[in-house]
């Protein structure tokens, strides 16, 4: 009988975890003054994922500063989104160092958005027979979802299957996509059809095909008997070079060139000397006395 671990690859969306951990857990400096609330919140957060799932394989993503591939496709791509707090925008490089000190692989690849190097990363496991967790609240995500890679979002501790997709968004993974070209989504300033809505857009996709059936004949709209169909129908042929752009936008990259090897992507011996002084620096006490109890930590 054997007694091998199962595998199991969690991959993390640092980028999520950040910004949740930021308007989540209080507002924290330490003895110099330094924000440090977002940082306490991450790596309390990794804890409780390492001790509930104790992955053979994990990586954490973040998006790397600047402009991605999507902006030369489409110039106002994200452009509703706030700028970074700067309280928060400081606490990323030291966030980083400490994820490296406990030895967790990570990712922060220009270029590109996090989605596209997790994609990569998710369709390589799956081709290593390895399952895939992802930890994000990312509905774009979505469109990755197999029965080999489901979702798992940390604030709800849902995870979300092929069927759970359905449930949730009414069409099935392989057609989120679809279902973001047609309606956009606000978040990332993909424009999608004016006019067309989340349910307009799911009834679309469930009674006549994806976006290139559609499109290969809008006459078969007006058999659905929606609300409008002439004016849906004129608006769909108006828009349909933007309906194309928002796809393109919404499709996540799985074939991203990454600096690592698929098989190095396990948790590293710790650098404890590193992880004490940046504790000691930033002043998680808490940490301090629990490190040498934190056995998913592997000690040099």
């Amino acid at each position: 009988m054997s007694t091998s671990k199962k595998k199991l690859f969690i991959l993390i969306d640092g980028s999520f975890y950040l910004y949740r951990a930021y308007y989540t857990f209080p507002l924290l400096m330490n003895a110099s003054g330094k924000p440090t609330g977002a940082i306490y919140g991450v790596i309390n957060m990794l804890r409780s994922l390492m001790i509930k799932y104790a992955p053979t394989h994990i990586a954490i993503v973040f998006d790397a500063p600047g402009k991605t591939f999507r902006h030369l496709l489409f110039n106002n791509y994200k452009f509703r989104r706030p700028a970074m707090p700067d309280d928060l925008r400081v606490q990323i490089l030291p966030l980083h160092e400490l994820i490296i000190a406990m030895g967790f692989p990570l990712f922060v690849i220009s270029g590109v958005e996090a989605d596209d190097v997790i994609g990569t990363l998710a369709l390589q496991a799956t081709q290593n027979n390895i399952p895939v967790l992802i930890s994000t609240g990312d509905k774009d995500m979505a469109q990755l979802v197999t029965s080999d890679i489901k979702l798992m979002n940390t604030m709800t501790n849902i995870i979300l299957g092929p069927k759970e997709v359905i449930d949730k968004y009414g069409v099935p993974p392989h057609l989120i996509i679809d279902l973001l070209a047609l309606m956009g989504d606000n978040s990332d300033s993909i424009p999608g059809v004016p006019g067309i809505g989340k349910k307009t857009a799911i009834s679309l996709l469930q009674n006549i095909g994806n976006l290139i059936t559609i499109y290969n004949d809008l006459s078969v709209i007006k058999l659905l008997k929606l609300r409008g169909s002439n004016i849906l129908i004129q608006k769909m042929s108006e828009y349909k070079k933007i309906a194309f752009l928002s796809y393109k936008l919404a499709t996540i990259k799985t074939n991203v060139k990454l600096n690592k090897d698929f098989h190095e992507l396990v948790l590293q011996k710790c650098n404890f000397e590193k992880l004490y002084q940046l504790c000691h620096y930033y002043g998680f006490i808490k940490w301090l006395n629990s490190l040498q109890y934190n056995h998913w930590l592997i000690k040099k």
